[in-house]
């Protein structure tokens, strides 16, 4: 399958293209020896970032801890916190034409981060938790006409009825969505997603294999190919909206 995959994919198709990707997890510590985290490796985002390489794009990396190395040839950002992300990103989003963002990035840290070591003097401790800036949000609302927006998607029921959600809440163009055998060296199979509905289905696969599916998509798309419908989205319900008279008689209108 994946040395198909290779024949299949265009050479130097990308070439030119700068390419912006975020990759692996955040750690968010509690103390300076604790963290909250996830099982990601930064494989999916570091494949991406190998195979646009060899494609011919620019590719820069924000990643968070890891113990893979980065690809030849890539421009490697490490990175630690969501926040650490962020202003990474934020930093070189406006360079790029081309933001993947693959990394599972933790939803929450902790309120406060506590010096040295916190000790087992309790039966119970209360961590207080606060949300992280959501990185694919904050660059959807940031993108500029020209630039393309990849968001990954991570779902475990109602999957592409989320993934959907997602894809319109964060302005993305396509959202990739995965399974938690996502994480770590599994082969999984995902489904690509955009406004319309499933434009492209990958069978289990590795993370290589999917990289090399996405790019070429990719660079499809960039190209001017306008991706076929594999599965339609059903139109969403119209929401009546109801102007009360009270509003109306008080200079009210539509905000």
């Amino acid at each position: 399958m994946a040395r198909q995959t290779r024949t299949l994919m265009p050479r130097q198709s990308l070439a030119g293209v700068r390419l912006l990707v975020t990759a692996g997890p955040t750690h968010e510590y509690i103390d300076d020896v604790r963290f909250i985290g996830n099982p990601s490796t930064g494989r999916m985002g570091l494949e991406v970032a190998r195979v646009a390489q060899r494609m011919g794009a620019q590719v820069t990396v924000v990643c968070g801890p890891t113990h893979l190395a980065p690809p030849a040839g890539v421009r490697f950002v490490p990175v630690i916190s969501a926040e650490d992300m962020l202003a990474a990103v934020d930093e070189r989003f406006g360079d790029c034409d081309v933001f993947i963002a693959t990394a599972a990035v933790s939803d929450y840290r902790p309120e406060k981060r506590e010096r040295g070591k916190i000790k087992k003097k309790k039966d119970k401790l209360a961590l207080r938790l606060t949300r992280n800036p959501d990185v694919l949000k904050r660059m959807g609302k940031r993108r500029q006409p020209g630039q393309y927006v990849i968001g990954f998607s991570l779902e475990v029921d109602n999957a592409l009825d989320y993934a959907r959600e997602k894809l319109e809440r964060k302005n993305c163009d396509i959202m990739v969505v995965t399974t938690p055998a996502h994480f770590g060296d599994s082969r999984e199979a995902v489904r690509v997603i955009n406004a319309k509905g499933v434009i492209h289905e990958v069978p289990p696969s590795t993370k290589a294999e999917l990289a090399e599916h996405l790019l070429t998509l990719l660079s499809n798309v960039l190209g001017g190919k306008e991706p076929e419908l594999i599965q339609c989205f059903a139109p969403k319900p119209r929401v009546a909206v109801r102007r009360a008279s009270k509003s109306a008689a008080e200079g009210g209108g539509d905000s």
